[in-house]
C-alpha cells in the first residue's frame, strides 16, 4: 500500500466506505430474512398441528382408523407437508400418510404454546400435538372461552404428529441471497465507476505535473504544464511553470558562464601544457645532469683514489728511510692531509650513492659495544690532544649482539663523535646508549652523543642538515669540514628506520641523538665469552667510566668491587677474607711522572696483585713510566673491552698480560697453535698454482683441487681448516660446491672464502647469501692471505716463513704502478696512454716478489693463450654467451697473476659487458680481447721477458 500511486489510493478511498456499508447491511438483511423464513415455517407447522388435533378427536374416540387415515391423506395435500402420523395415547400408530419421518433431530424438543412439541431436523420441522377428549357438541360460535369452560382435567386420547419439509424455505432463502448479492455487486460497481471517474479527475493533472517535473530533472526546462481547473492543482501547475522559466533562464546564464570559463581554462591548460613540456624537458635535463654528476662523482673518486693510493704508498716507503725531524713532521702533515682527502672522497661518494638511491645496507651480526668503543678509540687522539674526557655508558638492558649494517652505524657514530670533538674545546664528549623498546626479536636503540662545546642557536640548527653547509659560515674557516657528515649520517639513520635529532643552546653544548631498529642476534655470535671466575677491584673516579667497567665485568661473570680512593683500595687488598685477582686503576695523564703516581702504584705492587692501568694518553713514554712503576699492563682510554677481556683472561689463567699491538705485530701468532690446513679450489692451473705457492711460502700446508666434485671429495676425505673456492668453474660452480660441502657431516662451520677475478656489488652480496663466509678478489696479495687466514682460523702466518727477510720483502708500495682501490677493477689508464702489454712490477707483485714463481705463471699463461683464444672464438661463433662468459672469466683470472695489463683490462671489460648483458658492445670488446691476446703472444716471442722480471727484482732489492 505504501508503494501505491495516487489513483489507487483514491480508488481505495472511494470504494472502501461503500464496500463496508454493503457488506454490513447486506449481511444484516440476508441474515434477518433467513431467520424470518425459518420462523414462518415453524408458525405454519404449529398452526396446522393445532388444527389437526381436534379434527382427529372423533376418529380416535370411536376408534375409526379409516376416518383418521382420510384425515392424514387430506392433510398431506397442504403445502410443505411431508408426512402425517396419528397415535393413540399409548403411542400406537393409528394412521400415517407420507414417507417415514426423519429422525436426525437437531437439538432437544421444544414445547410451544403449552402443549405442542417442536422438533427440528436437518431438512424438516416436526410438530406433535396432543389429541384431547372434549365435548363434541360444537356451538355455532367457537371462542377461547369455549375451551376454558371444559373440564379442567382433560383426557388425552392420542397424538397427531405433522412434519413439514424446509426445502421450499431453503430455496426461497437462496433466491433472496442471490438477489441481495446481485444488488450489492451492482451497487459496488456503480461506486467503483464513480471512484474511477473522480480519481482520474485528480490523478491526470497530478501525473502531468509529475511528468513535467521528471522532464525538468532531465534538463528539459522548456517543459510547461497546462493548468486544468482551479484549486491547489492549478496553483501547483502555475508555480511549476514559473519555476521552469526561472531554471531555463538560469541554465542559459550558466551555460554562457561555463563557456567563458571553459575558454579561460582551455587557454590556461594550453599554457600549462607548454610549461609542463618545458618542465619535463628541464626535469630530464636535471635527471641527466644528476646521473652524470653521480657517475662523475663515482668515477672521479676512483680516479683520485688511484693516485692517492700511490701517494700513500710512497709516503710509507719514505717513512722507512732516514729522515730529519723536520722531514718527519712534513711527512706526518702529508699523511694527515691524505687521510682527510680520502675521507672527503668517501663522503662525496656516499652522498652520490644516497642521492642516486643506490645505497645498499648490509644485514650482518655485530657487537654494538665494540663498534661504539672502536669509534671512540679512533677519535681519541684528537680528543686527548684537547684534553677532553671521552666517556661511554651503555645501559645493561641494551642487547649488544645485534644484526644490521655495522659499518654504516660506525660511520654515523664516527661523524657525530668527530663533530662533537671538533666543536668542543674543553670538558667532555659522552656517548649514552639505551634501549627504547624490544619486541619480536627486534630492538629499538637510542644513541645520544653529548658535548660541552660551543652549542648552536635554533636558526643554526635549522640549516644544520643541508649539504655543504655548516651551522655558522664563520666556523667553517675555523674548524674546517665539508658539511657532508651530518647529511650522510641522517640519510644512513633513515635507511635504518630511524631519525636523528639535535638539542642545543649557544654556549651550553649540544646533544645529537638518533634511534635505529636492529634485529637481535639469536646466536649471540658477537658476544665475548664468560671468564667464569675472579674478583676484580676497580679504582676510577669517573662515574660513567666506572659503571662501564663494572657492567663489563658483570657480563663476563666476574665479581667486582668499586674503590673510591687509594686508601680504600689498600684496605681491600689487605683484607684476608677477599681474594683479589686483579686491580683496574684509572690514572690521569697529567699525574704520570709525579711522585704521587709513583708512590700510588708502588704501594700496590707488594700485594702481588696484577695492576691494569687505564690512562687517557697514547704516548709511549707514559706507558713506559707506568711499566717502570710496576703496572702489569697499560691500556689507553677510551677503554677497549676486547683488549681488557684478553688481558683478564690471561691474568686469571696465569699467562703474561702483554697485549700491546706492536708486540702483536712482532709476534703475530701463537707458536703453540698448529698451522691450519688449506684447500685451494680453482679450475685454472696458473691461478691454483699461484695460490698454493703463496700459502705454502707462508708456512701453511696447502693442497689444490681443479673442480667442484674434486673439492667435495677432498674435503670429505681430508681434514681441512679452510677452503679458498673459485666461483666460475665448468660443470659445478663454486656456489654449488660450497652448498654440497655444507651438507657433509661436520663441515657446516668450515670457513669457505670465495676467490673471484670479477665480482660486482650485487654479486658479492649474492656470494655471502649463498653460504660463503667471505670473498676475495684476484690477485690476492700475501698480506690479504695472512689477514684472511687469521680472521677465519685464528692463526696469523708470518711473512718470515715465506723465506723473505726485512730487506728482501716485496711490498705493495714497491710496485711501480699502484693498484686501484677496488682490487676487482683494473687500473684506469688515461686517455692518451694505453695499458702496457707486460708490466714486470705487477708480475712480481702478484708473485709476492718471487721471480721464479712469476716466470712460471707467465709461462703457463703463454702456453695456453692461443688455445684459450680459439675456444673464445668458437663460443662466440656458436653464440654460447654463457660458455663465453665462463671462458673469459677463466682467462681473466689467469692474467691477474702475470702482469699483462692490456689483456687483463680487455678481459675485464668483456666480462663486465657479458654480466650486464650489454650485447651491442660485445663485438668491439671481443675484438679488443683477441687483439690484446695476439699482441701479447707476439711480444713474448720477440722480447726477453724473464730478463725483465729479473731486472725489476734487482731494482726493487736495490
Amino acid at each position: 500500500m505504501k508503494n501505491w500511486n495516487i489513483q489507487h489510493r483514491f480508488l481505495l478511498m472511494g470504494m472502501l466506505p461503500g464496500l463496508l456499508l454493503s457488506l454490513v447491511l447486506g449481511g444484516f438483511f440476508i441474515t434477518q430474512r433467513f431467520q424470518d423464513l425459518g420462523d414462518l415455517l415453524e408458525e405454519r407447522a404449529l398452526a396446522m398441528a393445532k388444527q389437526l388435533a381436534p379434527v382427529c378427536e372423533y376418529g380416535v374416540t370411536i376408534g375409526n382408523n379409516a376416518i383418521l387415515q382420510n384425515i392424514a391423506n387430506n392433510m398431506l395435500e397442504e403445502p410443505d407437508v411431508r408426512a402425517v402420523s396419528i397415535y393413540n395415547q399409548d403411542m400406537d400408530l393409528l394412521a400415517h400418510s407420507g414417507p417415514r419421518m426423519k429422525t436426525d433431530q437437531l437439538g432437544g424438543s421444544q414445547v410451544q404454546r403449552g402443549q405442542l412439541h417442536l422438533m427440528r431436523t436437518s431438512s424438516s420441522v416436526r410438530i406433535r400435538a396432543p389429541i384431547i377428549a372434549q365435548n363434541l357438541e360444537i356451538s355455532d360460535q367457537v371462542s377461547d372461552d369455549f375451551f376454558a369452560e371444559q373440564d379442567p382435567t382433560p383426557r388425552l386420547l392420542g397424538w397427531a404428529e405433522l412434519e413439514l419439509s424446509s426445502a421450499n424455505t431453503s430455496l426461497e432463502a437462496y433466491r433472496h441471497l442471490a438477489s441481495s448479492l446481485g444488488l450489492i455487486l451492482a451497487t459496488l460497481f456503480a461506486c467503483l465507476m464513480l471512484a474511477i471517474y473522480i480519481s482520474r479527475q485528480f490523478s491526470r493533472p497530478s501525473r502531468e505535473i509529475l511528468d513535467a517535473m521528471r522532464r525538468m530533472t532531465e534538463g528539459k526546462y522548456e517543459t510547461r504544464v497546462r493548468p486544468d481547473g482551479g484549486g491547489e492543482l492549478g496553483d501547483i501547475a502555475i508555480h511549476l511553470n514559473k519555476l521552469a522559466s526561472n531554471l531555463q533562464r538560469s541554465e542559459a546564464e550558466f551555460q554562457r558562464t561555463l563557456e567563458e570559463a571553459t575558454r579561460d581554462i582551455q587557454e590556461t591548460m594550453d599554457d600549462l601544457e607548454i610549461r609542463n613540456r618545458q618542465l619535463l624537458l628541464g626535469q630530464r635535463e636535471a635527471e641527466q645532469a644528476s646521473r652524470m654528476k653521480s657517475e662523475f662523482l663515482a668515477n672521479i673518486s676512483h680516479e683520485i683514489r688511484t693516485p692517492l693510493s700511490g701517494i700513500n704508498g710512497y709516503m710509507n716507503l719514505l717513512g722507512r728511510t732516514r729522515m730529519t725531524d723536520q722531514q718527519i713532521d712534513y711527512l706526518r702533515i702529508m699523511e694527515t692531509s691524505a687521510a682527510d682527502l680520502l675521507r672527503l672522497l668517501t663522503d662525496v661518494l656516499d652522498l652520490s650513492k644516497i642521492e642516486a638511491g643506490k645505497l645498499i645496507m648490509e644485514h650482518e651480526p655485530f657487537n654494538l659495544r665494540q663498534i661504539a668503543e672502536h669509534e671512540l678509540i679512533a677519535c681519541a687522539p684528537m680528543g686527548l690532544k684537547k684534553g677532553l674526557d671521552l666517556l661511554l655508558n651503555i645501559d645493561p638492558a641494551v642487547p649488544c649482539c645485534v644484526v644490521g649494517d655495522g659499518s654504516r652505524l660506525k660511520q654515523v657514530i664516527r661523524n657525530l663523535v668527530n663533530n662533537a670533538i671538533k666543536f668542543t674545546e674543553s670538558g667532555s664528549v659522552s656517548m649514552q646508549i639505551s634501549l627504547i623498546n624490544q619486541r619480536n626479536n627486534q630492538a629499538s636503540i637510542l644513541v645520544e652523543i653529548r658535548d660541552t662545546g660551543i652549542g648552536m642557536s635554533t636558526e643554526q640548527q635549522n640549516k644544520l642538515f643541508n649539504a655543504f653547509t655548516q651551522a655558522d659560515s664563520s666556523t667553517s674557516r675555523r674548524f674546517g669540514g665539508s658539511g657532508l657528515g651530518l647529511v650522510i649520517a641522517r640519510a644512513l639513520v633513515q635507511e635504518m628506520h630511524g631519525d636523528i635529532r639535535i638539542e642545543s643552546a649557544p654556549g651550553e653544548g649540544s646533544t645529537f641523538s638518533f634511534h635505529v631498529s636492529l634485529d637481535i642476534d639469536p646466536e649471540q655470535r658477537a658476544a665475548l665469552p664468560s671468564l667464569g671466575h675472579g674478583h676484580i677491584a676497580v679504582l676510577d673516579d669517573r662515574k660513567h667510566s666506572s659503571n662501564n667497567i663494572h657492567q663489563l665485568l658483570t657480563e663476563w661473570q666476574l665479581d667486582s668491587t668499586n674503590c673510591r680512593n687509594a686508601d680504600e683500595l689498600d684496605q681491600l687488598l689487605n683484607n684476608q677474607r677477599l681474594n683479589i685477582d686483579a686491580v683496574v686503576m684509572a690514572i690521569k695523564s697529567e699525574l704520570i711522572g709525579s711522585s704521587k703516581c709513583q708512590r700510588l702504584v708502588s704501594q700496590l705492587v707488594p700485594h702481588g696483585v696484577p695492576i691494569i692501568a687505564l690512562v687517557d694518553s697514547d704516548r709511549e713514554e707514559d706507558r713506559q713510566a707506568l711499566d717502570s712503576y710496576g703496572a702489569a699492563i697499560c691500556l689507553s682510554r677510551p677503554l677497549n673491552s676486547m683488549r681488557l677481556h684478553k688481558v683478564l683472561n690471561n691474568l686469571l689463567n696465569g699467562k703474561k698480560a702483554d697485549y700491546d699491538e706492536r708486540d702483536k705485530q712482532r709476534n703475530p701468532s701463537d707458536q703453540n697453535m698448529p698451522a691450519p690446513s688449506i684447500l685451494v679450489v680453482d679450475d685454472s692451473e696458473p691461478n691454483q698454482k699461484m695460490q698454493v705457492t703463496l700459502l705454502n711460502l707462508l708456512g701453511l700446508p696447502t693442497e689444490g683441487a681443479s673442480s667442484g666434485p674434486e673439492a667435495i671429495e677432498r674435503v670429505a676425505e681430508g681434514n681441512f681448516d679452510m677452503v679458498f673456492m673459485d666461483i666460475q668453474m665448468p660443470g659445478m660452480n663454486g656456489l654449488e660446491a660450497t652448498q654440497k660441502i655444507r651438507q657433509l657431516p661436520g663441515k657446516q662451520a668450515l670457513p669457505v672464502v670465495a676467490l673471484t677475478a670479477h665480482a660486482m656489488a650485487d654479486e658479492r652480496k649474492e656470494l655471502l647469501r649463498a653460504g660463503m663466509n667471505a670473498y676475495c678478489t684476484k690477485p690476492i696479495s700475501t698480506d690479504e692471505l695472512i689477514e684472511c687466514v687469521e680472521e677465519w682460523t685464528g692463526y696469523r702466518a708470518s711473512e718470515d716463513s715465506a723465506g723473505a727477510d726485512e730487506d728482501n720483502t716485496w711490498t705493495d708500495e714497491q710496485a711501480q704502478e699502484p693498484e686501484p682501490s677496488n682490487p676487482a677493477e683494473p687500473a684506469a689508464n688515461s686517455a692518451d696512454e694505453a695499458a702496457p702489454v707486460f708490466c714486470p712490477q705487477r708480475a712480481l707483485k702478484a708473485a709476492s716478489g718471487k721471480p721464479a714463481l712469476a716466470t712460471d705463471m707467465m709461462t703457463m699463461l703463454l702456453k695456453t693463450l692461443r688455445e684459450e683464444t680459439d675456444v673464445i672464438r668458437e663460443l662466440w661463433e656458436e653464440e654460447d654467451l654463457e660458455g663465453l662468459q665462463s671462458a673469459i672469466h677463466r682467462m681473466h683470472g689467469a692474467t691477474r697473476y702475470c702482469g699483462v695489463p692490456a689483456l687483463q683490462q680487455a678481459l675485464y671489460s668483456m666480462e663486465t659487458a657479458l654480466k650486464q648483458q650489454q650485447h651491442e658492445q660485445l663485438p668491439n670488446k671481443l675484438r679488443t680481447v683477441i687483439e690484446a691476446s695476439v699482441t701479447l703472444e707476439q711480444w713474448a716471442s720477440q722480447n726477453d721477458w724473464p730478463a725483465l722480471l729479473n731486472q725489476a727484482d734487482s731494482t726493487a732489492k736495490a
